[in-house]
C-alpha cells in the first residue's frame, strides 16, 4: 500500500471534520445572534401556551406544569395514559393576612 494514498485519507478526513466544527460553529452562532434569536422572541410574545416546569418521574412517566391562557395546568405523561389536571389560580389578595 503506498504512502500517499494513507495520508490523503487521513487528510481528506481531517478536512471533513474541520468542516463539521465550522458548520457546527455557524449554527451556534446564527441561534445566538441571528434569526432563530428574533423567530423565538416574536414566537413568545404571540404564544398562548407557556411550559412552567417538565420533571422526569421515572423512565416513562413524566410531569408537565403549563399554562394556557392565563389558565394553569397539569398533565401527568405515561406510556399508556396521560391525565390532564386543571389547577386552581392563586390570587394574591391584600385583605386576608
Amino acid at each position: 500500500m503506498d504512502w500517499a494514498h494513507v495520508i490523503q485519507a487521513f487528510l481528506s478526513l481531517i478536512f471533513v471534520i474541520g468542516l463539521l466544527f465550522l458548520s457546527l460553529w455557524s449554527f451556534k452562532c446564527l441561534e445566538e445572534k441571528g434569526l432563530k434569536n428574533r423567530f423565538m422572541k416574536k414566537l413568545k410574545t404571540t404564544s398562548r401556551l407557556n411550559i412552567i416546569e417538565y420533571k422526569r418521574i421515572d423512565g416513562k412517566n413524566a410531569l408537565i406544569l403549563f399554562s394556557c391562557d392565563s389558565q394553569n395546568f397539569a398533565a401527568l405523561l405515561g406510556p399508556s395514559e396521560n391525565t390532564l389536571i386543571p389547577l386552581e389560580q392563586q390570587k394574591a389578595n391584600n385583605d386576608e393576612a
